[in-house]
């Protein structure tokens, strides 16, 4: 059974198929989700991220790190990666760390990955780490939680408000089997939430349960048991009521209906809704930063300059990776970055 036979049953059986279904079977069906079979960070698969773009990344992120447990005076966390990918961005993290802070420091490893080609690369990499397939196996101890491109991958509902009522977006099929969206009224009409939004005609509200859920999870960890955040993805902070719903294969970009199962599907990520469930929560003393101010202030440009004396030959790829990170025509206005501001 494929994820579009699957995707066709719900529809057979209700009519239609909410975005939210739509999107946990396309990409998260425990058998043929996208994110479960492919491999689809790289050159060769769908989209690139920060990490494979350039070490200058992960070295900043390491920085970073050093800088919270240095200055909390912490020698034990554990360091949770959200969805890690091939490993990336944490081999060049705690090259970091290891060089910043040479003794008394104990980390323990957690990574939170489904991908099957992934967790091979991630326990060969990380041996002693340990792999959960949901946040809820995450030990309720101090923790640092690293998550870059993993909130965007969520799926989301979308909401409009006609005749007064919520509708849901939702997606049917023709008498040709095609697909295409359509509104439905939603269920729970007595949504506080949803209803207070007083959404003018047109306007589209996207949020993500998932998300929500995942975030709080780790606001009450950290509540109870100290620790500090780290989310980087593209995203915004001010709502702007339309659809940010996109799919990418190969590096195009696609229609969201077509290839089933076989492409990445992402929406921007709402970083002051991060802010709130983490404030509600009493976790304080965040911030968020565009991409490339964040590089910026922990020493982007000075690293790559060092890099570029050591290794002449490849200053034109570091370049071009640095670029590609900071330049507001790129990556650096678009994404974003929430983290724990030093104590």
């Amino acid at each position: 059974m494929s994820v579009k036979s699957k995707v066709i049953d719900v529809i057979n059986n209700k009519s239609f198929i909410t975005l939210k279904e739509f999107m946990q079977i396309s990409l998260h069906d425990e058998e043929f989700g996208y994110y479960k079979k492919n491999k689809p960070i790289g050159n060769n698969g769908d989209f690139v991220t920060s990490p494979e773009i350039s070490q200058l990344y992960g070295e900043m992120i390491g920085i970073w790190l050093s800088q919270i447990l240095i200055t909390n005076n912490i020698s034990f966390c554990n360091l949770v990666e959200l969805g890690p990918g091939q490993g990336t961005l944490m081999k060049d993290i705690l090259r970091v760390v290891k060089k910043l802070i040479k003794e008394n420091l104990e980390i323990n490893l957690h990574f939170i990955e489904n991908n099957i080609h992934f967790i091979k690369d991630i326990k060969k990499e990380f041996p002693q780490s340990k792999i959960h397939s949901n946040i809820s196996t995450i030990p309720k101890e101090f923790s640092v939680y690293i998550a870059n491109e993993f909130f965007d991958a969520l799926p989301i509902s979308q909401v409009k408000i006609s005749n007064d009522k919520i509708k849901n977006l939702v997606i049917k099929q023709d008498l040709n089997g095609n697909f295409y969206r359509d509104f439905e009224e939603a269920k729970d009409q007595k949504n506080s939430h949803l209803k207070k939004l007083n959404l003018n005609s047109g306007e589209i509200y996207e949020y993500s349960e998932d998300s929500d859920q995942i975030i709080s999870f780790i606001a009450k960890n950290i509540k109870s048991n100290g620790g500090f955040i780290l989310f980087a993805d593209y995203g915004y902070t001010e709502l702007t009521y339309k659809s940010t719903l996109s799919s990418i294969k190969s590096n195009k970009i696609t229609n969201f209906l077509d290839n089933v199962g076989e492409q990445d599907l992402t929406a921007h990520v709402n970083f002051n809704n991060i802010l709130n469930i983490m404030n509600c929560h009493d976790v304080k003393n965040l911030k968020i930063l565009k991409q490339s101010k964040f590089l910026k202030e922990m020493g982007i440009e000075l690293r790559a300059s060092k890099l570029i004396e050591n290794n002449l030959e490849k200053e034109k790829e570091i370049l071009l990776g640095l670029n590609r990170l900071i330049n507001h025509e790129e990556m650096g206005s678009l994404f974003k970055i929430i983290y724990s501001e030093y104590k």
